[in-house]
């Protein structure tokens, strides 16, 4: 079992995590202290979720896997474009 944090890669937010809104990219690890926790690391903190927070395809969620991530995992399509600017008014 490793004991370093292990990079999965950047993200879109599905929704908003505290001051964050959704579609911000965030860097991504899997917590090697419990691997069904995700670290996002944003520029200037870091927060502890699971990939439900995640906007991430079947791709994503492999890539997670890949990592050694164990939490739940709920895969979304890309937004389009027209999709984000409607739901953002």
């Amino acid at each position: 079992m490793s004991t370093v944090d292990d990079y999965a890669g950047r993200f879109e937010l599905a929704i908003r995590v505290e001051t964050n809104p959704a579609g911000t990219l965030v860097h991504v690890t899997v917590s090697a202290a419990d691997r069904a926790r995700l670290v996002l690391d944003f520029s200037d903190h870091e927060v502890l979720s699971d990939a439900s927070v995640l906007l991430c395809g079947s791709i994503g969620a492999q890539e997670l896997l890949e990592h050694g991530y164990s939490g739940p995992l709920a895969t979304r399509p890309r937004l389009s474009a027209s999709a984000r600017s409607k739901g953002s008014r």
